[in-house]
């Protein structure tokens, strides 16, 4: 990941709540809505990526919706955790920014996994799983852990970043090759930002479509931390400050 200029203005990564995460808690709320007030059913029949409906019925929608509930309760728990704690990458780098990433690795692990699902039996299961494992990878190289040793197992030491992986890994076999299938494409798609040999950091979403989104942006602003609030997260503020000026600089 190229390094960039330093940023005053990044706000305190760990800051309780949405603050200053509008494109993440719009995430949030959409999942979880849909997840508990679409009846089951209906969202297998008018959701889920249904590749025989997109291609002969031309139900294109298909292609998002299908990244919105969860197919299980467990599922959705789980994701729902891993989406709040990785709000930090929009504080990272910026709602514009972020919210490219987002489309970006979310189109390029839909398309991957239409792929794969036209040559073989596998039916990806609905839900964001491409947006969560892309982010693992930036988990992985953006957050150095804040407690190396923060539990020890049979005589290995793990990290407190090992929590997100114990999580992460049955969320991922959930639904075995169907859940592996996405998870597996937006891990590769996070993979190739983080690695910027194409200049994927480099993308923005067009303006006319980031101005539409700022007009919605005020519904999802998040409360301001208190002033008494302690200084930014286990690691420190000033490393992930580092780390997210990488990203916010391109």
């Amino acid at each position: 990941v190229s390094v960039g200029n330093a940023s005053a203005g990044v706000p305190q990564m760990s800051a309780p709540g949405f603050y200053k995460t509008p494109v993440t808690k719009a995430l949030f709320f959409a999942t979880l809505g849909s997840s508990v007030l679409i009846p089951l059913e209906t969202r297998a029949k008018l959701l889920n990526l249904d590749l025989n409906a997109v291609l002969s019925k031309g139900e294109f929608y298909r292609l998002v919706t299908s990244h919105g509930p969860f197919k299980t309760t467990s599922e959705l728990v789980v994701g729902l955790f891993l989406l709040y704690k990785f709000r930090l990458f929009e504080r990272m780098l910026g709602s514009e920014k972020f919210g490219a990433f987002v489309f970006y690795a979310t189109s390029l692990a839909t398309s991957l996994s239409a792929g794969v699902a036209l040559s073989t039996s596998i039916r990806p299961t609905p839900g964001p799983y491409p947006l969560l494992y892309a982010m693992f990878v930036l988990h992985h190289v953006l957050v150095p852990p804040g407690k190396p040793k923060f539990f020890g197992l049979f005589g290995v030491d793990f990290s407190n970043k090992s929590l997100y992986f114990f999580a992460g890994i049955p969320l991922l076999l959930s639904q075995g090759a169907a859940s592996v299938l996405p998870g597996a494409c937006g891990a590769l798609a996070g993979w190739l930002y983080a690695n910027d040999s194409m200049s994927l950091q480099a993308f923005r979403l067009p303006r006319p479509v980031e101005r539409f989104c700022q007009a919605f942006a005020p519904l999802f602003r998040g409360t301001p931390p208190h002033p008494l609030a302690g200084p930014g997260g286990r690691q420190g503020p000033a490393g992930r400050r580092g780390q997210g000026a990488q990203l916010r600089g391109q």
